[in-house]
């Protein structure tokens, strides 16, 4: 223990270090609070598709021969969910409420999904319910969605879920959805927790001639969406415990003595070069888009920081000694490198508390 507390005191300025080590603390407790603040509110920048909302006045617009087919939609479980990659392989059980007198089936069941394709249907299953026919499917269907990572790992997500008829227009048919048609089991979800579940529909309008309105492409739309949200943390202790704790080495060198030259350019240099390798570990993790998100924006600042901190012991060691040597004729030297060491670390700590949160509460 002895031999211990003889080479700290070798190669720490005892005398500055706990004061140093205790802002390095409050510095840390602080941005904890800020990531946590970050992951547990609820935050999405997906767009849901564009329609027109089918409400009174469309209905009547659409003409009394429209039918109305109430439809819904339960999830039994997803096959495969890849936020990341943005693929989702999904069973369900599709439902449809009709009258037999106003719609065939055989024109019901052509549905399909938007951004998506139909791997398994089954066939029909048909119950008459008074007036009413009601039919169900089985169908498992994989779906890509406009996701958006500008947040990421921070971020949250809304899933839509867009079902069309193509073969048939809306003054033929328009689907009808109630918050009680969207219904999933959300066990099988472990990294993920459902926000809410919410349902909406209308129909869409494309104008294939600009010069002629006749000429367009009417479809019936039922929309189902998921708000989710990240239930585990372990995600983004994964991605930010390296990245911090490196950086944490560059502040460290800012309590080592000015004459522990070596050490403090070997901490410095060994916080840059742990961050550039970090980045081939960080890219498996990343999704594949061509914008930055808020840990690329993260990591690019903090290896920036650490190289400022690299480049300041690189110029403050090679003064500290030639300052060693000439500590007699220059007596208050040594005194202002201390100075100018110390007002650097409490401006670096600041900008790193700055910057960090400005990058997480943008």
């Amino acid at each position: 223990m002895k031999k211990i507390l003889a080479l700290l005191k070798h190669v720490f300025d005892i005398n500055q270090a706990r004061g140093k080590l205790s802002f390095i603390l409050l510095a840390i407790v602080y941005l904890i609070g800020i990531f946590d603040y970050a992951r547990v509110h609820f935050k999405t920048n997906d767009k849901l598709p564009e329609f027109q909302p089918i409400n009174t006045e469309a209905i009547k617009k659409l003409g009394t021969f429209a039918v109305r087919v109430r439809t819904g939609l339960f999830i039994k479980k997803f096959i495969v969910f890849d936020v990341i990659n943005n693929r989702f392989v999904i069973d369900a059980v599709v439902w449809f409420e009709y009258n037999p007198d106003e719609i065939m089936l055989t024109t019901i069941e052509k549905f399909s999904f938007d951004n998506g394709k139909i791997l398994s249907l089954s066939s029909p299953d048909v119950k008459i319910i008074g007036a009413e026919a009601f039919a169900k499917y089985n169908v498992i269907f994989e779906l890509t969605t406009d996701l958006q990572f500008n947040k990421f790992p921070f971020e949250d997500h809304t899933l839509p879920i867009m079902m069309t008829n193509n073969f048939v227009t809306p003054e033929e048919m328009y689907y009808m959805v109630d918050a009680s048609s969207f219904r999933m089991d959300a066990k099988f979800l472990s990294n993920w927790r459902i926000v809410d579940l919410n349902v909406d529909h209308g129909f869409t309008r494309l104008a294939l001639d600009e010069e002629n309105a006749s000429k367009k492409a009417e479809s019936p739309k039922a929309l189902f969406v998921m708000n989710i949200a990240k239930a585990s943390i372990k995600p983004t202790m994964v991605i930010f415990i390296p990245l911090f704790a490196t950086t944490i080495f560059s502040l460290v060198s800012f309590i080592m003595k000015l004459s522990n030259t070596i050490g403090r350019f070997t901490l410095a240099v060994s916080a840059v070069t742990a961050l550039l390798g970090y980045r081939f570990v960080l890219e498996q993790m990343m999704p594949k888009v061509g914008y930055f998100t808020t840990a690329d924006a993260i990591y690019i600042f903090l290896l920036i920081f650490s190289f400022i901190c690299f480049l300041f012991q690189l110029m403050i060691t090679r003064q500290a000694e030639h300052s060693d040597d000439e500590k007699k004729k220059e007596p208050h030297l040594l005194a202002n490198l201390h100075r100018i060491n110390n007002i650097f670390f409490i401006a670096m700590l600041l900008l790193l508390i700055i910057v960090i949160s400005f990058i997480m509460l943008r």
